[in-house]
């Protein structure tokens, strides 16, 4: 049980120096133009950019099980930054809220501040649509290489922010949709990896978004169906308010 606990409170080159300094720099602009151009295709496979910039709120209810307890989250979404999320899991409870600027997360009778780059982080992760202007938060991106997943071919990209914070997603070269992300989580218990895959992309008000989800976290997985996505519906500003 204190495992579960622990879990649902959680819940994240050797460079060559003979180039010249114009090589790299040049290496440096096509790896980004090619990031771009797979987050361009990206963005057009889920619905397209006008779309996607017209969504100024979203609520994302999600179920599945973690270590044989079901669970239930709900994510209320914001823009431009806003978020609330409740998770509810083997009889605990957790809501985290980021109000745009500060975080606050409770659970088991406790709040808790969220600072550091645990807040950076959940700035990135209470973004609505992020990806459509990623340098807006001062995101560098960047084309990794190819690899495969599930035997799909798959474009891999870096996201880097100025702190050190760093994550990588994967886009399958036929679909343009993005299928994997890896990123490493900053929590109270340290450092920790998580990994998530995407799957059954269904649409919603005319934008697609992954209806199966799985994530691992600290050797544990995690399988979520998202059972409904419901866009503009005018969420009060109050759901974002986090009392003194």
């Amino acid at each position: 049980m204190n495992k579960v606990k622990s879990l649902l409170l959680i819940i994240i080159s050797l460079i060559i120096l003979s180039q010249t300094f114009n090589y790299a720099q040049d290496s440096l602009a096509e790896s980004k133009q090619k990031a771009q151009e797979v987050i361009d295709n990206y963005l057009k496979a889920i619905g397209g950019r006008e779309a996607l910039s017209n969504v100024n709120d979203r609520t994302t209810i999600m179920r599945g099980t973690m270590m044989g307890q079901s669970l239930t989250m709900i994510v209320k979404q914001k823009a431009p930054n806003k978020m609330r999320q409740e998770f509810k899991a083997g009889g605990m409870d957790q809501l985290v809220i980021f109000d745009g600027e500060k975080g606050i997360m409770k659970a088991g009778g406790q709040s808790v501040d969220v600072t550091g780059k645990e807040l950076e982080q959940l700035k990135i992760e209470a973004s609505l649509n992020i990806l459509l202007d990623p340098e807006s938060y001062g995101i560098k991106i960047s084309y990794e290489g190819e690899e495969k997943v599930n035997d799909a071919n798959v474009y891999k990209i870096k996201f880097a922010l100025p702190s050190g914070i760093r994550w990588f997603e994967y886009f399958d070269a036929s679909t343009g949709l993005k299928v994997k992300e890896e990123k490493e989580m900053q929590t109270k218990m340290g450092l920790i990896q998580q990994t998530v895959n995407y799957d059954n992309y269904t649409e919603a008000d005319g934008i697609k978004y992954p209806f199966k989800i799985t994530q691992n976290v600290a050797g544990q997985s995690i399988e979520v169906t998202v059972s409904s996505v419901k866009i503009n519906k005018n969420l009060n500003d109050e759901l974002f308010v986090i009392s003194e």
